[in-house]
């Protein structure tokens, strides 16, 4: 059974996220809001909801700026196909199946949940990355390589261009530990 609510905060400067889930008409939904700074001392407060299948295939996500206008919205045919808030095809995306928004750390639950994993077998994917700053979005290429796998809680490798980190998640697959970035403040399993 999925928390109900997490807690995560920045490893360095301030901000905090609260995320909220729900299950419902076999959906699971997220709900949450992400307060913090970037660079200097811009603070920025984002809301975004993800709607999933129960394979945690991500058909929607919403991003909004709290307080102002502007905002992304995009669904998904869960096969790779994506569209905009006006319904018009996105070529660009095409074969994304999942979503990397870049002021959370829940959205790497979505392919460490969706795929299987065998020990020390990388995993390739191309994921629509959403940049938080400027609700620009483009396609990526992301490898997950499950590392160690435990009872209460597994350790992925993840890579993206030269990013490397290893990421230790919850027996629900919900981030707890990604080093220099983020970690659980609240939920099961905080540290």
């Amino acid at each position: 059974m999925l928390p109900a609510d997490i807690f995560w905060r920045p490893s360095t400067g301030i901000g905090y996220e609260h995320l909220k889930f729900r299950e419902e008409n076999n959906q699971i939904i997220i709900d949450s809001i992400v307060i913090g700074s970037q660079n200097s001392n811009d603070i920025f407060r984002v809301k975004y909801d993800i709607v999933l299948d129960k394979s945690w295939v991500t058909r929607s996500v919403t991003i909004r700026y709290l307080g102002e206008d502007q905002g992304l919205s995009l669904s998904s045919d869960g096969k790779g196909i994506w569209k905009d808030e006006q319904g018009q095809v996105i070529p660009e995306l095409l074969g994304c199946v999942d979503i990397d928004i870049s002021c959370t750390p829940f959205t790497n639950t979505l392919p460490i949940n969706r795929l299987p994993h065998e020990p020390m077998q990388q995993q390739e994917i191309q994921v629509v990355y959403i940049s938080a700053a400027d609700l620009n979005y483009r396609q990526v290429k992301q490898n997950y390589t499950l590392l160690e796998s435990g009872k209460d809680s597994s350790i992925f490798r993840y890579h993206s261009g030269n990013f490397k980190e290893n990421i230790t998640v919850d027996s629900n697959g919900i981030v707890v530990i990604y080093p220099d970035l983020f970690y659980r403040e609240m939920g099961p399993d905080a540290r």
